[in-house]
């Protein structure tokens, strides 16, 4: 690893931070703008910014440009979370969107080299994370519906960055090749699909919605054929590496939330597939692809920051793998009691997040804490 990202580490704590009180706030049934706000802006927005100043730097061969300005962005982060925190939703906004401004100035300095067809993808989510921003905060001054930011920002930041990245580390984990040109092809795809989606949300015409979403469909099936033809072509029989599984489990839940997202504008059905549609795809995809991607990505972030020097200290000291094993059946299960308490309401939905609090608690004390306050026996 050439560069180590030192704002890395605190932003994943933040991120994980936004995550426990999206989730409180939801088993509380406080204020569904807030859950959403935490869970998308900070949790899903957070830990990608944290993985992107590690990814960047190290996809370039140079180091962050200016690093300084990775210190401001992460305060100014913090900032804003703690006043979403308050619920003072329209100066948290004002200071995320300026946030969000130096974030992508930061990246896109840094950037040199475009070719890889990952980084391609990073700098496409990061304008993607300017627009969210900006629709974030004229949403709380009333010229936009908030369901046009929070879809910026999954669709256009986090989808992107996850497609880009997992372009790059599937076939390098799995030690297979990727289809150069049919890349090529998904990036151009990646250029029409979104806009028509989000100009029907700025319509807040749900026929258009639902038509336009077939569109996102199209692209995400796209790039479900490009990871089988990195799967079909294995030579032989082969063990799947534990964080290409977790990408896959992860996957297996994007179709069916972006599905019920159609079927809810097609047939109009808001209140009640809402909250099913915000578990699948925020919770379930994006917060599967997570965890996968801090596995493989916190340890040797930590490795190299603290143990590179050291002797008797491996990778696989810095996390605990038997739990990893462990968590990737549990998943399912948390996910499926959160859908269904979600579904059922009443007092059933207090308790929708209890099983993957937990879940999250103990990804953190095998991964996260295990590799912060880990100490050789040397």
């Amino acid at each position: 690893m050439f560069y180590v990202s030192k704002v890395s580490l605190p932003f994943f704590f933040l991120a994980m931070l936004d995550l426990l009180y999206s989730l409180a706030v939801k088993s509380l049934q406080l204020d569904p703008k807030i859950v959403w706000i935490t869970a998308v802006f900070g949790f899903v927005a957070h830990t990608i910014m944290s993985a992107m100043y590690q990814i960047v730097p190290n996809s370039q061969g140079r180091p962050l440009r200016p690093i300084w300005l990775s210190y401001v962005v992460f305060a100014l982060s913090l900032f804003s979370s703690f006043l979403f925190y308050l619920f003072q939703t329209l100066y948290a906004s004002l200071v995320y969107a300026f946030a969000s401004l130096l974030f992508a100035i930061n990246i896109l300095l840094s950037i040199k080299n475009w070719q890889p067809i990952t980084v391609k993808f990073i700098g496409l989510g990061t304008l993607y994370l300017l627009f969210a921003s900006f629709f974030l905060l004229l949403s709380e001054l009333g010229f936009l519906p908030l369901a046009l930011a929070v879809h910026s920002l999954t669709l256009g930041f986090m989808l992107n960055v996850v497609v880009g990245v997992e372009l790059a580390w599937i076939p390098m984990l799995y030690m297979e090749p990727l289809n150069i040109v049919l890349s090529r092809r998904l990036f151009y795809l990646s250029l029409l699909y979104l806009p028509p989606f989000l100009l029907s949300l700025y319509l807040l015409n749900y026929r258009l919605i639902s038509l336009a979403s077939l569109l996102v469909l199209a692209f995400v099936g796209y790039f479900f054929y490009i990871l089988y033809s990195v799967f079909s072509r294995r030579r032989m029989p082969k063990e799947v590496p534990l964080v290409v599984r977790y990408f896959i489990l992860a996957l297996i839940m994007l179709p069916f939330g972006l599905l019920l997202g159609s079927i809810m504008a097609g047939e109009g059905i808001v209140s009640f597939l809402l909250p099913l549609h915000f578990d699948l795809l925020v919770y379930g995809f994006t917060g599967t692809t997570i965890m996968g991607g801090l596995a493989h990505l916190y340890p040797r972030i930590v490795y190299n920051w603290k143990f590179s020097g050291a002797t008797g200290v491996s990778l696989s000291d810095l996390l605990r793998e038997d739990a990893l094993k462990r968590i990737i059946f549990l998943i399912p299960l948390s996910l499926a009691w959160m859908l269904f308490a979600d579904a059922y309401g009443g007092f059933l939905s207090y308790m929708s997040s209890l099983p993957y609090i937990l879940l999250w608690l103990y990804f953190a004390w095998a991964v996260l804490l295990r590799g912060m306050f880990y100490k050789p026996t040397n």
